[in-house]
């Protein structure tokens, strides 16, 4: 009967970690990016400046993407983070889409990097 008692108190315990969403250290990291996005998105510094001569405008045009998408991930974040049941679909829908975001970011990064060296290559040579 003991065993019996035992078993279930770890299910139990197993059952009420999935309901209690991520660990404490988790959650507030994700605050705390979450607060560094909103820094990011008062800042006058940008992923992609408006002086550079095509990448600002196309900045400008499509509107503060690089604001918007560093945005979202925060909050898909505080999100997944936050939520209770961590098995849930919508949760798990969240941290697929968060990191998906991440690789579009990183990648778009990138690519602005490398525009910026071929532009300074091509004016310095």
């Amino acid at each position: 009967m003991n065993d019996m008692g035992h078993a279930s108190s770890r299910e139990g315990s197993s059952a009420k970690e999935v309901q209690n969403g991520a660990p404490v250290v988790w959650k507030a990291l994700s605050v705390i990016i979450a607060m560094m996005a909103l820094a990011y998105d008062i800042s006058p510094l940008d992923l992609s400046p408006d002086t550079i001569p095509v990448l600002g405008w196309l900045d400008a045009v499509l509107g503060w993407l690089d604001d918007a998408g560093i945005t979202l991930v925060a909050a898909l974040n505080v999100y997944h983070q936050f939520a209770k049941d961590q098995s849930a679909l919508t949760v798990r829908l969240a941290k697929y889409v968060k990191w998906m975001m991440v690789a579009v970011l990183v990648i778009a990064a990138a690519t602005i990097v490398g525009l910026i060296a071929a532009i300074v290559a091509l004016f310095t040579h």
